[in-house]
């Protein structure tokens, strides 16, 4: 990228959701970790660490029309909407300035649900907001976060 050009905005975000890409979405977040806690033997220098379990969460926020199309997605079998098969987030950033780069959330499953409601002269009524666990590692990019040492797949 040169200097002084065009770097990725909101208008360069495509997200994917289960029904097919999102054009109601106003914000989406995704986060992931591992806690490391250091071992002391003599002394006050760690000796070694030991890890923690990997952990990603995510939050998006949805127009009204979007979050209809999402819960008509998750419902589809017949069960309640925390009641879905664990889904696939993709989110793609992409311009002319620089190459598309592509971030998977693999099995995510929604949490909670926090909305809706309008008052008098909001010019965008009942968005709802989503958090979800995300169950495997994030690619980001193509590159897992962490390696799935498990041999298990949801």
């Amino acid at each position: 990228m040169s200097v002084n050009g065009r770097a990725y905005d909101w208008e360069d975000i495509t997200v994917t959701l289960p029904h097919g890409e999102a054009a109601g979405i106003t914000e989406i977040k995704y986060e992931d970790g591992q806690e490391i806690t250091a071992r002391y033997g003599r002394g006050s220098i760690p000796r070694s660490y030991g890890r923690g379990n990997y952990e990603a969460s995510g939050s998006m926020v949805l127009d009204r029309d979007e979050w209809e199309k999402l819960k008509k997605e998750l419902t589809v079998d017949g069960g309640g909407i925390y009641d879905h098969a664990p889904f696939t987030i993709v989110v793609s950033y992409a311009n002319n300035d620089m190459g598309t780069v592509t971030d998977t959330l693999k099995n995510c499953k929604i949490t909670k649900f926090s909305g809706g409601g309008a008052a008098q002269g909001d010019d965008n009524a009942s968005p709802m907001t989503c958090e979800f666990t995300i169950l495997s590692p994030i690619l980001y990019n193509g590159v897992p976060a962490k390696k799935d040492w498990s041999g298990y797949t949801l």
